[in-house]
């Protein structure tokens, strides 16, 4: 999940069962298949789950077996849910959404292996690069192997670049950088790698949308980062877009269209992997609001798809009845923040009739 903006630098419509037992269908098998296959597919739909919610609310466990071809499991997968201490691993909420999925027939991304945030304490207080590469190797280990073949795809590192690269860059300042440098992110790929051979491993990070120089950085040293794996012979597949899409902010269509070829030119495949939209600074008019999110997704979309069909579309969330989006961006009015295609009673807003297009291969 991406920071807050001002801090950034520290910091469907219903379908018929035949369509959509063949999108889950085609979701597993896109997830699975090799870059640049399959380029007027339907595109995979997916959401994060939110543990929390999905045990208590009988109507969000149904919108994630109406709505999605794929699940993410938003938090429990993260450091700070799995390692409360260093001597054991906490998989029951994981455990219960990688159940429900897979007796549902959704496939699963892992998110995510590596990030500089949601760390429990023991972790920031390393002090050696010994200790700081065996914990990550240990941890990366026991995850993936545990949900060996039956995780398709891994975000193994998230967030690594730092906000503005042009100034003082690349990399975010975290324990991982501090303590092992830019290593860090080769010794996550390569361990994901040696214990799932067959698994889809990226690099997820986000802000490559806007028409600005900062993104364009961003940009080149997702590229670099991708390039350097690949000379070195690690594995990687794919580069995920978080696309928190700001509602008064523009989407760089040449911008991403470039980016879609470079990534074709290295071999990898592309996924949307958070997609929302941030309303803090549009009016409060609902339908105004649910009408530009829409329009801002199918224009967001449209740049990628034009160039390149990603393997996947992922929503941070499917319902505004849960969403960091309002908390982190506050409004200065009353209105509640919508950044999701499902409203906080399960209606379908105008955005889910934009992902159902490419859910069905028609967008």
């Amino acid at each position: 999940m991406q920071e807050a903006e001002p801090d950034r630098d520290d910091l469907a419509l219903t379908r018929r069962a035949a369509l959509r037992a063949g999108a889950v269908s085609a979701a597993v098998a896109m997830l699975g298949s090799a870059p640049g296959q399959a380029a007027a597919r339907p595109i995979a739909m997916g959401s994060a789950a939110e543990i929390g919610a999905f045990r208590s609310d009988p109507r969000y466990r149904e919108a994630l077996k109406r709505y999605c071809d794929v699940v993410v499991p938003m938090n429990d997968l993260k450091w700070e849910a799995l390692r409360h201490d260093r001597a054991r691993f906490d998989f029951s909420g994981a455990d219960e959404l990688v159940a429900f999925a897979e007796a549902n027939r959704k496939a699963l991304r892992g998110h995510t292996l590596l990030w500089g945030e949601a760390l429990p304490p023991w972790v920031k207080e390393m002090k050696t690069r010994a200790e700081a590469e065996r914990e990550l190797v240990n941890h990366i280990e026991v995850v993936v192997d545990r949900y060996k073949g039956r995780i398709a795809t891994w975000d193994v590192v998230n967030e690594v670049i730092k906000y503005d690269p042009t100034s003082g860059g690349p990399w975010r300042d975290t324990i991982w950088q501090r303590l092992l440098g830019p290593e860090h992110v080769e010794i996550a790929f390569r361990t994901a790698a040696r214990t799932d051979p067959k698994a889809r491993l990226v690099l997820n990070d986000f802000h490559f949308e806007e028409p600005d120089p900062v993104a364009a950085a961003r940009r080149k040293v997702a590229l670099d980062i991708c390039r350097r794996l690949r000379d070195k012979g690690i594995p990687i597949h794919g580069v995920g877009m978080q696309a928190h899409l700001y509602a008064e902010k523009q989407v760089d269509t040449d911008g991403l269209q470039r980016f879609m070829r470079d990534l074709d030119e290295l071999g990898l495949d592309v996924e949307i992997t958070e997609l929302d939209v941030i309303d803090w600074k549009m009016p409060a008019d609902a339908a105004l609001r649910d009408k530009h999110s829409a329009a801002l997704v199918s224009t967001f979309l449209n740049a990628v798809v034009s160039a390149k069909r990603p393997k996947a579309i992922v929503t941070w969330g499917l319902t505004d009845r849960y969403s960091w989006v309002g908390e982190t961006f506050p409004r200065k009015d009353d209105a509640k923040a919508r950044p999701l295609p499902l409203d906080a009673d399960y209606r379908p807003k105008p955005m889910m009739a934009v992902l159902e297009r490419y859910r069905r291969g028609t967008g």
